[in-house]
């Protein structure tokens, strides 16, 4: 009983009815993940899902906190059914495709070929040599009993199915490691600051936030097309341990992270916070500024105060170093660049000399990503394997005729199209 017990177990997990059962359902879980929002704060949910107004006369946010709807993904019952699911394949693979690729790759003689059901054909006895050539040198495995024959070809396609559920495992243990272990953070650092990861969008249960190292932007800057249009913005960043000492230095832009240890550094955005302005006798103030959007354009609009209590507007829409300057009634007084000393209608001499900016991080950790980048890989492999053909032939010696046939799971056409050359060749070198 110790033994028949397991197998039981191992064929209800083997079940392609549960498998597809679980399939569907993690798949109506994960589609009810895109309606619900993920991973935001408690507030949003119960502004969004409020008692007074539930959602199909039952969808609140207390309803969705409990069942962990906010978090599906990192939720201990989805996890669970993705290691049932995991089971399920494993056992398929243990049970049925392992044990059936090994059926594959025994020998079957037939006394009579008639019982392969497949193409048959006839050649003289004297040409058993020659065709077992042919077999050889189109890479069959042939096997021989008195003067029965087997051989066969193809048999990675029958691994197929076996590679396409190792990849579908590793998928699903390379995401679940990462979204219970990786997390991701947005930072906003303004230009010559050191920060640590603080700002946390999404994390697991077990994420750990590395406290011993740190980074400082060393610098920010943008670059423009020829129309004034965006075109790259980057952030010089150092990595620090935690004497200060600089372990790594890159320079970061779209589509070219900072990579260390498992550790990812995104460039995701950028900011205008304010102006740095000389004044007379060197005294160096900040001007703030706050960022609008009109028209699909961007602004940074702040203002100063002169020591004679006069009110001026700044305007800026790019780093190029233009700025605006307006009068309390909206009045376009002066345009300069950082740099550029100028004298105010209440003669104040002042000098904007250079913008102080943000750069937008994403910080993001993933343990699992190899694993599913690896999952991939053999999920690429199976695609190919897939197109590979098993492909069977036998021959049986009889009196005085090499009695053929052969049987293909795939690809009829082209088996037999290859069986044709098989004879043909042979009956050109008998």
């Amino acid at each position: 009983m110790q033994k028949i017990y397991p197998d039981r177990i191992l064929k209800k997990l083997a079940n392609l009815q549960l498998a597809i059962g679980l399939l569907l359902t993690i798949g109506i879980i994960v589609a009810l993940g895109t309606f619900i929002e993920q991973d935001q704060s408690l507030i949003f949910y119960k502004q969004n899902y409020p008692e007074t107004k539930p959602i199909l006369g039952f969808v609140t946010w207390q309803l969705i906190t409990f069942l962990n709807l906010d978090r599906i993904y990192t939720s201990w019952w989805f996890i669970l059914l993705l290691f049932i699911f995991a089971l399920s394949l494993l056992s398929c693979t243990l049970s049925v495709q392992l044990p059936a690729l090994k059926r594959f790759r025994r020998w079957k003689f037939y006394t009579n070929v008639t019982k392969a059901n497949g193409i048959e054909k006839k050649l003289p006895l004297i040409t058993t040599n020659s065709f077992t050539y042919q077999l050889h040198s189109s890479n069959y495995h042939i096997f021989r009993q008195g003067k029965k024959n087997y051989a066969y070809s193809g048999l990675l396609g029958r691994a197929g199915p076996i590679v396409v559920h190792a990849s579908i495992i590793l998928l699903l243990c390379g995401s679940t490691i990462g979204s219970i272990s990786g997390y991701m953070a947005q930072e906003i650092v303004p230009r010559g600051e050191l920060f640590h990861v603080q700002n946390l969008i999404k994390f697991g249960s077990f994420s750990t936030i590395p406290q011993t190292i740190s980074w400082r932007v060393n610098d920010f800057w943008i670059t423009y097309t020829e129309t004034l249009k965006t075109n790259q913005f980057y952030s010089d960043l150092s990595l620090l341990d935690p004497f200060g000492n600089e372990i790594k230095r890159k320079t970061i832009f779209v589509n070219e992270p900072f990579v260390y240890k498992g550790l990812t550094l995104y460039q995701t955005d950028w900011d205008i916070v304010g102006l740095k302005v000389l004044e007379k006798n060197d005294v160096t103030t900040q001007v703030s500024l706050k960022k609008i959007s009109k028209n699909g354009r961007k602004f940074w609009f702040g203002s100063i105060t002169t020591p004679y209590n006069r009110r001026f507007s700044v305007l800026t829409n790019d780093l190029q170093g233009n700025i605006f300057l307006y009068d309390e009634k909206g009045i376009l007084i002066k345009q300069c660049k950082i740099g550029e000393k100028i004298l105010l209608p209440d003669n104040t001499n002042l000098m904007f000399i250079d913008f102080l900016t943000s750069t937008g991080l994403q910080i993001k950790e993933d343990p699992g990503i190899r694993t599913v980048y690896l999952a991939f890989l053999f999920l690429i492999i199976s695609v190919y394997a897939s197109f590979i053909t098993y492909s069977q032939i036998w021959a049986t010696e009889n009196f005085k005729t090499l009695a053929l046939a052969g049987n293909s799971n795939r690809a009829v056409l082209f088996f037999q199209t290859e069986f044709g050359k098989l004879i043909n060749k042979t009956s050109k070198r008998k």
